[in-house]
């Protein structure tokens, strides 16, 4: 999602342009996370300090592309990837001496 541009620059490549429509589509769901009807624009520029209208913000990640490094959008009410993984783990985790081999793929990927 995060390759925004078609060889040459010839555009926006598809996977980006459904990749913004989802984010978008989160973020509004996301009540706790908006003023009112604007949500936090994750541009290079804006780096979720601005709010505005889903519109702009699109228009925006179209331009100038994500912020780096914003692949977990924890701004917009994503859980981190750390608490995700101990909630989901922390079941299988109660044998400590010997967890399930997934458990070990995952922290190492996860880490």
């Amino acid at each position: 999602m995060y390759e925004k541009n078609l060889p040459n620059r010839a555009g926006l490549t598809p996977e980006f342009q459904d990749g913004v429509t989802a984010f978008t589509e989160w973020a509004k769901s996301q009540q706790a996370y908006m003023d009112s009807e604007k949500i936090r624009c994750p541009c290079r520029k804006c780096k979720n300090t601005v709010f505005k209208i889903p519109d702009e913000v699109n228009f925006d990640l179209y331009m100038k592309g994500f912020m780096p490094e914003y692949y977990n959008w924890t701004s917009h009410g994503e859980e981190r990837v750390q608490e995700y993984f101990e909630a989901v783990t922390a079941p299988h985790l109660q044998d400590k001496q010997n967890p399930p081999a997934l458990v070990h793929i995952i922290m190492a990927v996860a880490l």
